[in-house]
């Protein structure tokens, strides 16, 4: 979505300025295909799993390392933001895991304020997000999981990208999530722990649409560092994961990440130039300016930009089967 105009309309002009304040990551790609791959990609820096997913067994899940505690055990208050239901994909199991403080969820709000298919619209949301966090005391760990720019894609103001159609719908909402988000930064900027603060936006999973000529596309997602801690702003083209976040926001807190062993610091070289991701029955490894996408089902490649190398496409079935035997032994 970063620098895409539909309609003459630009889609996200928010995270189009703030990306030239942060170090941005632009060949980014996300663990999986789902939210609660996302999640746990993003928190754990843990792989997705080709068909199933870890959320789904309490006791696996249970297992991993969790950003929310290893923040928590060192002096941070902690808090997961979410407008709707947290028990969406058992998610709520795993998050209980992470030793989050506080949860505020779609029962933290008025009736009236339930103005989604799903809940609470993230306007609301970040509204009771800053308002608590005017008065939150450093350290903290706050994560907030928008939730507007989920299908049926509505959204409680007039329509920016006008259309009944699905993509021009999508668009929409991702046009009124990148406002609110902006809004929310800018108005962070202005309290006093803004100068200290590293803030991480990113995405949960990709979207088919607007539609792509890859498929592998589809799995693209912004990574943006920003906050008052990110002196020197710079736009970053190596190849990285969304699993990498948890590695790198430990670097910033000067705390160990090697329990997160499938996570890699994006700030300390060397610096990777690969990213892995799975779909159903299969997985997509990506090194450079190559992109490979294998079949499990058929054994077969079913999408590649350049004739594959031997080892290119060792290396991604290599990922498959160490990532999912540490999943069984979980």
């Amino acid at each position: 979505m970063v620098d895409l105009k539909y309609k003459g309309v630009e889609v996200t002009p928010g995270l189009n300025t703030l990306i030239r304040e942060g170090v941005y990551f632009s060949n980014a790609y996300a663990t999986g295909d789902r939210t609660d791959k996302g999640i746990v990609g993003i928190l754990s820096g843990y792989p997705a799993q080709p068909s199933t997913s870890i959320v789904k067994i309490p006791a696996k899940a249970a297992s991993l390392p969790m950003l929310s505690r290893d923040l928590n055990r060192a002096g941070y208050q902690t808090a997961y933001y979410y407008g709707g239901e947290p028990e969406f994909a058992n998610m709520k199991s795993y998050l209980m895991e992470g030793a989050f403080a506080r949860f505020v969820t779609i029962d933290d709000f008025d009736k009236k304020d339930h103005n989604s298919k799903w809940g609470a619209h993230d306007g609301v949301v970040m509204k009771r997000l800053l308002g608590d966090m005017q008065q939150v005391s450093a350290p903290f760990f706050y994560t907030w999981l928008t939730l507007s720019s989920h299908e049926p894609y509505e959204t409680p103001v007039p329509a920016r990208i006008e259309g009944g159609d699905h993509e021009s719908r999508m668009l929409d909402v991702m046009h009124y999530t990148d406002s609110v988000v902006f809004a929310f930064i800018n108005s962070c900027k202005q309290l006093p722990w803004w100068k200290n603060t590293l803030v991480v936006i990113t995405g949960d999973h990709g979207h088919p649409l607007p539609k792509r000529t890859l498929r592998s596309d589809n799995f693209r997602i912004p990574i943006l560092f920003t906050g008052g801690v990110i002196l020197q702003p710079e736009r970053r083209e190596e190849v990285v994961s969304q699993n990498d976040i948890a590695a790198s926001i430990l670097h910033y807190a000067q705390l160990p990440s090697s329990s997160y062993r499938w996570s890699r610091n994006l700030f300390q070289p060397p610096y990777p130039n690969n990213a892995f991701f799975t779909f159903n029955n299969g997985f997509g490894f990506v090194s450079g300016d190559s992109v490979y996408l294998y079949d499990n089902v058929g054994k077969r490649l079913i999408e590649f930009n350049h004739l594959p190398g031997a080892s290119a496409l060792t290396t991604g079935k290599a990922l498959q089967q160490i990532s999912f035997r540490d999943y069984l032994q979980r």
